[in-house]
């Protein structure tokens, strides 16, 4: 039988069985009574074009399993990023930046700036600059700070760190000092707590005239003493002081290794030496054995001077002179105790006269020194 009564349509048919089914050529040959030369022929002229569709189809495959390795690939670096920076996600543009920087061996720049929603040219920008014009003038702020903290020998916080900036020109905020000193942990150095409040009875030597009005309108027309102990080595130090309470200087002061009259009567003739009063002065101490002897009482009689005493155990009523002997234990000695009771006069000495009255700003004043409020208002 001739090839050319087979229709192309029975020749396509036929070599479908070998192609698509996978049958032999010489099973399709024998069913359909062909021969198996021939259907080797109508295979071999169909069977190009089917292998090169074929290819194609191999060639778009591969294609498509390369780009889903690549998708595949491109999520679990998207998983892995948010995993190393979680902390970063919610943070500001340049910690983002930063992070960017540091993985960039580790993960694609573009695909980090997607996932954590950061600006690419930002990034790059941030490369040339990474500090802020803000971040810079914190570091030069901070530099002034800390010699402010130094100066003070760690004993000012942020307002009287501020007050220093003022007085050297700075025109920095007073909330931007405090940031600058808790996010570098500069704080004030503190060591004792505040005493109790305790009630008492008034003392029936001298009555308590001065009745906590603290705020006086003169110098030398008020002034507060009492006494303090300093731990030596060699034993207890004594310091007594007496404030002017119109500057809150200490005009004066006595340090002894006992506790007898003597060191408040040698503190208050220094004040009286030194400050000449006028007018008559109100003295005000608490109810202690030295401030109710009779050579205090005799004292201030030759001096024109006026006890006045607080209730018995009630600090407060002597609230100023309380409040200097916590700042000097919580800012010189700071719970410290000293070799040698002449180590513990020169650093209490060097405290009170070039420190409390001369630099240390105090609140009460308006942020300036003891000294220099007299000085203002002379």
């Amino acid at each position: 039988m001739s090839s050319q009564r087979y229709t192309p349509e029975f020749k396509d048919e036929a070599v479908r069985q070998v192609l698509d089914r996978g049958y032999p050529v010489a099973d399709v040959a024998e069913r359909l009574g062909v021969s198996a030369h021939s259907l080797y022929k109508w295979v071999k002229a169909v069977k190009p074009d089917d292998t090169e569709q074929r290819a194609n189809e191999l060639v778009e495959a591969k294609s498509e399993i390369l780009k889903l390795r690549a998708r595949l690939r491109r999520t679990e670096e998207e998983r892995d990023i948010p995993k190393k920076g979680r902390e970063v996600l919610r943070s500001t543009a340049r910690v983002k930046y930063q992070f960017i920087n540091d993985h960039r061996a580790m993960f694609k720049t573009a695909m980090m700036c997607r996932v954590l929603r950061a600006s690419r040219s930002g990034f790059y920008a941030w490369l040339h600059k990474p500090l802020s014009d803000r971040a810079i003038e914190d570091r030069r702020l901070l530099a002034l700070i800390r010699d402010s903290y130094a100066a003070s020998d760690g004993v000012y916080g942020y307002l009287r760190v501020y007050a220093d900036l003022q007085e050297a020109g700075e025109t920095c905020g007073k909330h931007r000092v405090a940031r600058i000193m808790r996010e570098n942990r500069i704080k004030a150095l503190r060591g004792y707590k505040a005493p109790r409040h305790i009630v008492g009875r008034p003392s029936i030597i001298a009555p308590n005239r001065l009745n906590r009005e603290f705020t006086v309108a003169r110098p030398d027309q008020v002034w507060v003493t009492d006494i303090t102990y300093i731990r030596t080595w060699q034993g207890w130090l004594y310091l007594a002081v007496v404030v002017d309470l119109y500057a809150r200087k200490v005009v004066g002061w006595s340090m002894k290794p006992t506790l007898g009259r003597e060191v408040v009567l040698n503190a208050l003739l220094m004040a009286v030496w030194r400050r000449k009063p006028a007018r008559r002065v109100l003295v005000h101490s608490d109810q202690g054995t030295q401030f109710g002897s009779d050579d205090w009482r005799r004292f201030c009689r030759e001096h024109n001077l006026e006890p006045s005493m607080s209730r018995r155990g009630n600090c407060w009523d002597n609230a100023v002179v309380e409040s200097f002997f916590s700042s000097l234990k919580k800012e010189r000695i700071k719970k410290r105790v000293y070799k040698t009771r002449d180590l513990a006069r020169a650093d209490i000495f060097d405290y009170i006269e070039a420190f409390y009255n001369r630099t240390r700003r105090h609140s009460h004043l308006g942020g300036i020194s003891p000294e220099a409020f007299e000085q203002a208002s002379s």
